[in-house]
């Protein structure tokens, strides 16, 4: 884990680059079908949905929650993924709603930046990690002139 600065925009201009989004999509993708049929079952996503940490918790403790409850919760988030409702979730399914989750996250934080303390191999690491790239590059062209 690591603390990191970051704002909506951090998160949009990562998923315009096609190219930088898809990549750590497919990477993502490939880490967790750990059968390697191009499909993630429901327990292939659970780890993965469970990172999405979308329990409530206190100033950064978990609440103990309802066994009943996360199953539910869990259940809920598989088939929003599940959009052709298969019982898997192709590359697609999950790019797409990757895409809509950092979207909602990026509408949600707006445009202030807040610090906030991430995965290592999470999305919103990724874009932070794209952005600071591009800025070095930018940075780099302009003391190179």
């Amino acid at each position: 884990m690591s603390v990191e600065i970051l704002d909506g925009a951090t998160i949009v201009n990562f998923l315009e680059d096609e190219e930088a989004f898809s990549v750590s999509v497919r990477d993502r993708f490939a880490h967790l079908d750990s059968n390697h049929d191009g499909q993630l079952s429901y327990e292939e996503m659970l780890k993965e949905l469970q990172g999405l940490r979308v329990m409530e918790t206190h100033f950064g403790v978990d609440v103990e929650t309802d066994r009943d409850e996360l199953v539910r919760v869990y259940d809920s988030l598989f088939v929003q993924f599940d959009h052709d409702l298969n019982g898997t979730v192709d590359l697609e399914e999950f790019k797409a709603e990757t895409r809509q989750m950092m979207l909602a996250m990026a509408n949600g934080m707006g445009f202030l930046p807040v610090q906030m303390v991430l995965e290592e191999d999470s999305f919103l690491k990724k874009a932070v990690e794209w952005e600071s790239a591009k800025l070095l590059a930018s940075y780099s062209s302009c003391m190179a002139t």
